[in-house]
């Protein structure tokens, strides 16, 4: 069947009904359904329901709902991305392969290396929005049932605050050199009981030692790692390290 998503606004459980507005002209002028015809739609919080058309408009679908669950198709582990800002149109990239990956939210981080900023203004934010759709995008082609969010930047020492809320926090530093790094795979086995993992990547030129070393003097919980021999650009280690993980934490 074929796969939509619609906001959790649009979902009425009381008369049995839902409103599809973002697909509904692909469903009406580009694939031509028909009432009657079955769908699958997501509404981004990690829920779907099985439907049945039963009005096609080119501004809005309406179907009725035939069976809600929770979708089976989300990790166990809630992996957030700690992305420093990168340059270019690299972050649109890194948040469609970290949604694919099963990434559960992004957060870009203004360090001290950032090169590109993000304003908290109307440009900002319109890129926020932006990333958001990707997002919304890359889970409703991947088959997610939740729609991982997009937050707008925050400063490196806020990043460290909110790091304390997280079971395990891993900063990927390659200054340390490869016998002073942690290995990501030790890392994650010796912790098999953390249920949040924050993944913290640099901007082009990495973390500055200042940054990694707040990050190592936090607790306990919170590690250096490397991601092998090879330095990866940005917009490669936040996947790398996410493919990782889910085969350490997730079914696969």
């Amino acid at each position: 069947m074929r796969r939509f998503f619609t906001e959790p606004d649009n979902i009425d459980l009381d008369n049995g009904t839902l409103t599809i507005i973002d697909d509904a002209a692909h469903i009406s002028k580009v694939l031509r359904m028909e009432c009657g015809d079955k769908i699958i739609v997501f509404d981004g919080t990690g829920y779907e329901y099985e439907a049945m058309l039963i009005k096609i408009e080119k501004e809005k679908s309406i179907a009725n709902i035939l069976g809600r669950s929770l979708s089976e198709l989300e990790p166990e582990i809630k992996v957030t991305l700690f992305q420093g800002i990168p340059k270019s149109d690299k972050l649109e990239i890194i948040v469609q392969k970290a949604v694919e990956l099963g990434v559960h939210d992004i957060v870009p981080v203004k360090t001290s290396r950032s090169v590109a900023k993000i304003a908290d203004d109307k440009k900002g934010r319109q890129k926020i929005e932006r990333l958001n759709k990707i997002s919304k995008e890359a889970a409703k082609q991947c088959g997610r049932g939740l729609v991982p969010k997009v937050s707008m930047p925050v400063v490196f020492s806020a990043m460290a605050d909110i790091l304390k809320n997280y079971d395990l926090s891993i900063m990927f530093y390659e200054e340390l050199g490869h016998d002073g790094k942690k290995n990501l795979k030790e890392i994650l086995r010796a912790n098999p009981e953390a249920e949040s993992i924050a993944v913290l990547i640099g901007p082009e030129g990495g973390f500055s030692p200042s940054e990694a070393e707040t990050i190592q003097n936090m607790n306990e919980n919170t590690f250096c790692a490397g991601l092998g021999k090879r330095i990866l650009r940005t917009e490669t280690a936040g996947s790398t390290a996410l493919s990782v993980i889910m085969y350490e934490k997730d079914e696969i």
